[in-house]
């Protein structure tokens, strides 16, 4: 079973109970977990996510769930490289129609050379990109 591709936005759903998708995001990560998937994100995306959670209410659970990711067992991280930056970067220029900020174009890279196709986010720019996303909108599923 492929695992799931973990974008800021959904780290960001779980540990701010005042998120839009904090419910949603609640009850798809208790059913990924029973399913027994692994988690793929990058280094981007805990910086991302850390800085979101940077106000000092929020800094603790930032913490605690990146230390808990990069102890566990079930989550890949992977780190971003110059050449990962690289091969970001240019997808970031190539795609000047879209609003694909660069830590994404990064996580596309990565999950399209895992063959990864299922991203826990809520950013329609994975959907533009071929992906499936998992944190919906009541009205768009």
């Amino acid at each position: 079973m492929k695992p799931v591709f973990v974008d800021t936005s959904a780290l960001i759903a779980i540990g701010n109970r005042r998120d839009t998708f904090h419910a949603q995001a609640l009850e798809i990560k208790e059913k990924l977990k029973e399913s027994r998937i692994s988690y793929v994100t990058t280094s981007a995306v805990l910086l991302e996510f850390g800085n979101a959670f940077s106000q000092f209410n929020l800094k603790p659970t930032a913490i605690r769930m990146i230390e808990a990711i990069k102890q566990s067992t079930k989550w890949s991280c992977v780190n971003i490289d110059d050449n990962l930056i690289g091969m970001g970067f240019e997808l970031f220029k190539r795609m000047k129609d879209k609003e694909w900020g660069l830590v994404d174009c990064t996580s596309i890279v990565v999950s399209k050379d895992m063959e990864i196709y299922e991203i826990f986010t809520t950013d329609h720019h994975f959907e533009q990109a071929g992906f499936k996303i998992l944190l919906k909108s009541v009205d768009s599923r």
